[in-house]
């Protein structure tokens, strides 16, 4: 792992900034900050998608946006002294940019997504569907490190098994894995157990665990085993279910993104 882009939407909250740096140091990576799109931008964006009418500028908006962007460039100037880093500026960061930019670096590393004044949702999910890598979602406040205890939760699927091979650099470092299957959360494929016994063919100190979910949901489920562990990452291959089905009914992914208090290494 040697490039990393990382955003923050806003400089109250910069612990994406500070998790991508310290990656960085241990992999000794380059840092990419990309400057988050203005709310005139994205509600440009969100009008075109039919989801409501363009927020109005004015002079005291674009003031207040030029405020937030020089405060989100501070904080992450002052996170990655001493290494190769950079700052790509409101011309390559349209609401689709984080996507196409994605490509070309190894990881993305952004902030919960939630309602504002969180990054919203739809900037998550540009950067997971269309940059082809890994996204790694930091809860805010959170000053660890992530990559010694690890929980993967498996569920059979094409995601989970992609999910695998993108993390494989974090989990090649990893003190102890666990494979979680959650029951009723499955699709058909290969068990817990199996991907453990592929897992501990590499070298890794791995278990797998298939557990009932009893009355929490499966994305709960899957957080409570996380903390119990002490892991500091969980890794998951993202959407096995439409988005569409997870916004109205809920699922396991939409329940990680938007809730877990550990960081998440999601890839589709």
């Amino acid at each position: 792992m040697k490039s990393i882009l990382t955003m923050a939407w806003t400089a109250e909250d910069p612990s994406a900034f500070d998790l991508a740096a310290k990656i960085a140091r241990i992999f000794g990576a380059r840092v990419i900050g990309l400057e988050p799109p203005s709310y005139g931008v994205m509600s440009m964006a969100w009008a075109d998608a039919g989801m409501g009418a363009p927020i109005g500028g004015g002079l005291a908006e674009d003031a207040e946006e030029r405020q937030r962007v020089a405060a989100v460039k501070q904080a992450f100037e002052e996170r990655v002294t001493g290494l190769v880093s950079e700052w790509r500026s409101a011309d390559d960061s349209g609401p689709t940019a984080i996507g196409t930019i994605g490509r070309a670096y190894d990881l993305i590393v952004l902030p919960q997504p939630g309602a504002l004044p969180k990054m919203p949702e739809s900037v998550f999910e540009t950067a997971l569907f269309d940059s082809g890598r890994p996204v790694l979602v930091v809860p805010p406040g959170f000053t660890g490190m992530v990559g010694k205890r690890i929980l993967f939760a498996w569920n059979g699927s094409t995601e989970s098994a992609r999910a695998i091979s993108l993390a494989m650099p974090v989990l090649s470092g990893a003190e102890a894995i666990e494979v979680l299957s959650v029951e009723g959360a499955m699709v058909p494929g290969p068990t817990s157990a199996e991907i453990a016994d592929s897992l501990r063919s590499h070298g890794l100190n791995v278990t797998g665990q298939h557990v009932k979910p009893g009355s929490k949901t499966a994305g709960q489920t899957i957080i409570d085993r996380a903390q119990a562990l002490g892991a500091d990452l969980i890794v998951k291959g993202a959407y096995t279910q439409s988005r569409l089905r997870q916004m109205i009914f809920g699922g396991v992914t939409r329940d990680l993104i938007l809730s877990s208090p550990l960081p998440v290494l999601f890839s589709y």
